[in-house]
């Protein structure tokens, strides 16, 4: 028999996989001359039982029976609607695809309503991904999210790490980043949000538009005007807001590094990730230093150099060593006082 008259029938009892539905779909699109030769294969084969076990078509035979008398008459009617039931079938497998389709497309649809995606950003990296309302974000290193496949009402996405939004304008359904208790609430706007599990601060830089933070009970924080950074404590409740050049805070998306009066604490934090190194400084005396440098293409090495022009400190690579279980150490970078 016929591979694809068995598909047929496998579609035709609600029997058919998702391949099968794939095949018969395929054939549709591609108008396979093939796939009108064997619907009619299909109905001729099995007009007579299909349509002998239909209690609707039978109960208007009988009434055909009742009022039409002449032989003439009934052999005319039965031509016809065997003629006009061949074409119907031939009409109703395309709709009925359609509706398969629609049936699968549905199927999905709602099977992603439960599934939540995350995206990591490993250390030294960066990531960049659409979300499903079309809008952007890039991941720095040691950063993940997580959000919906598909977005209902709510645009929700949870982050850990930092982050930088381009949002798609929506006033009607608004744009909530959930990091450390804290929400930024926005309909359309540009900003950066940094807030990593060892840093007690949340930090959120607006770049573009407005944008509000909500604590966890949902309740206004700040509304924030853009060129501004605001910095919360969920612990403490202590916040700051300042005018901040927010394009040298959102540089790091286009592969610039840049320190604007940061404290060596800051410095290094952001190094580690940048450049997937572990830094210790060993001098408490060199966390005070503030430091005002970009970096595009240089090494940790070269970086670290140019940082050595504007304060004085120096350094040491500490190389990995063997432990005891056959592991290694990682590298590490050694800052102390000249």
């Amino acid at each position: 028999m016929n591979r694809n008259t068995e598909l047929l029938k496998r579609f035709f009892s609600n029997r058919y996989s998702r391949n099968d539905y794939q095949q018969l779909k395929g054939m549709l699109q591609e108008n396979d001359p093939a796939l009108e030769e064997l619907m009619q294969q299909h109905w001729d084969e099995y007009q007579d039982e299909q349509l002998t076990q239909t209690s609707n078509l039978s109960a208007t035979q009988l009434i055909l029976h009742r009022n039409i008398q002449p032989q003439a008459k009934q052999r005319i009617i039965k031509q016809a609607f065997n003629h006009f039931s061949k074409i119907a079938a031939i009409l109703i497998v395309p709709l009925l695809l359609a509706l398969g389709f629609l049936y699968v497309q549905l199927e999905d649809f709602l099977f992603q309503q439960h599934v939540v995606v995350e995206v990591a950003s490993p250390t030294g990296s960066r990531t960049s991904l659409n979300l499903p309302d079309g809008s952007t974000v890039w991941l720095n290193g040691d950063s993940h999210i997580r959000y919906p496949a598909v977005f209902n009402k709510n645009r929700e996405v949870e982050i850990e790490g930092e982050a930088f939004f381009k949002v798609q304008s929506d006033v009607e359904h608004p744009f909530l980043v959930k990091a450390k208790g804290v929400s930024v609430k926005a309909t359309g706007t540009e900003f950066n949000v940094s807030a990593y599990a060892d840093e007690p601060e949340i930090n959120v830089i607006l770049k573009e538009g407005k944008v509000a933070v909500l604590n966890d009970q949902q309740d206004e924080l700040k509304q924030m005007a853009s060129g501004y950074q605001f910095r919360y404590n969920p612990n403490t409740n202590a916040s700051s807001y300042t005018p901040v050049n927010a394009t040298g805070y959102s540089g790091w998306i286009n592969g610039r590094l840049i320190f604007e009066n940061a404290n060596m604490v800051e410095v290094v934090k952001r190094m580690e990730r940048w450049y997937g190194v572990n830094i210790e400084v060993r001098d408490q005396e060199l966390l005070r230093l503030h430091f005002k440098a970009t970096f595009i293409h240089e090494n940790i090495e070269e970086a670290l150099k140019l940082l050595q022009a504007t304060a004085t400190f120096k350094y040491e690579f500490e190389k990995r060593k063997l432990k005891e279980d056959g592991s290694f150490t990682d590298a590490r970078i050694i800052i102390t006082k000249k």
